[in-house]
């Protein structure tokens, strides 16, 4: 009788045994519930997500040559095929609204900036120029049209306001700069002239070479052309029987005034000829010998 009743014991003990070993089992081990929870749907979703905006620009960037890659057809060999495969960092998004994400570690730092890098290795001069052409399309397509709109309104304003003549002319010097700038950049850009000499991808530099084209047109134009440009603005007003009061040799005439803002801010090579030349001649002014030129 003894016997059995220590055999029940033991079972039960065996059994109590058993089923705390399982519920031991369906617990996480200690220190791996974060990493639980971290491997989860929402732990995944929240681990991708970076506050850093300026890493997600250069992912960006890297997105669109890979893209640009692919479209164009352009030819890599099969070893380098890899490097349009992102993997994990293919999935990191930008944090949006009240969303915290985290910052960009140093290892996803170093694959955007070698990969970039490893890419643009692959491009050509000409796919390079293609690459820039699409991520300054806003220089190329947005700006000229601004721009036009700018110097049609300043032509429109100062026929119609004849008072607001020489704030229109401003505009227009200063505009018409800035397209001769775009238009620079755009002959460059296409490969049609090939004397640029910075880096068409940098839009801090584009809009530096923009603010530059309209600062000589303002300059170097204002004090010539400004009897050109009211006579030009009188040609659109309309005499007593409805037709425009155009003369074509007065137009001729100072169609050359009215277009010298746009070569100035096309061309440097003019402009720096014509700084030379009035620094030469301020120089003899005050007693400095002219500079000998090479015959």
């Amino acid at each position: 009788m003894s016997d059995k009743v220590v055999q029940i014991q033991g079972d039960a003990e065996s059994d109590q045994a058993f089923v705390s070993s399982r519920a031991n089992a369906s617990e996480p081990p200690p220190g791996r519930g974060a990493e639980a929870k971290e491997n989860s749907p929402e732990g995944s979703t929240k681990s991708y997500v970076i506050s850093d905006p300026q890493f997600m620009r250069q992912l960006a960037n890297l997105r669109d040559l890979c893209e640009f890659i692919r479209r164009e057809g352009i030819r890599i060999d099969a070893d380098k095929a890899k490097l349009l495969v992102f993997g994990e960092v293919g999935r990191l998004r930008q944090a949006s609204g009240a969303e915290k994400g985290r910052e960009a570690t140093d290892e996803e730092w170093t694959f955007v900036e070698t990969r970039t890098q490893e890419l643009h290795g692959l491009l050509d001069e000409g796919c390079r120029r293609g690459f820039y052409i699409r991520k300054s399309e806003w220089l190329l397509i947005w700006v000229p049209f601004l721009l036009i709109s700018a110097a049609a309104g300043s032509l429109i304003a100062a026929f119609s306001q004849p008072t607001w003549v020489s704030y229109c002319y401003i505009v227009w010097l200063m505009v018409l700069g800035a397209l001769g700038s775009v238009a620079y950049v755009t002959m460059n850009a296409l490969a049609l002239q090939n004397d640029i000499t910075f880096d068409l991808g940098n839009k801090k530099l584009l809009i530096i070479r923009l603010f530059l084209g309209a600062i000589f047109g303002l300059i170097l134009a204002l004090p010539f052309g400004f009897k050109q440009f009211a006579e030009f603005a009188k040609q659109f007003e309309l005499d007593e029987t409805g037709m425009a009061t155009s003369d074509t040799t007065t137009v001729a005439a100072g169609a050359a005034m009215l277009l010298m803002p746009f070569v100035f801010g096309f061309s440097t090579t003019v402009v720096l000829t014509i700084i030379n030349r009035l620094v030469d001649a301020v120089g003899v002014v005050f007693g400095k010998p002219p500079p000998v030129r090479p015959t």
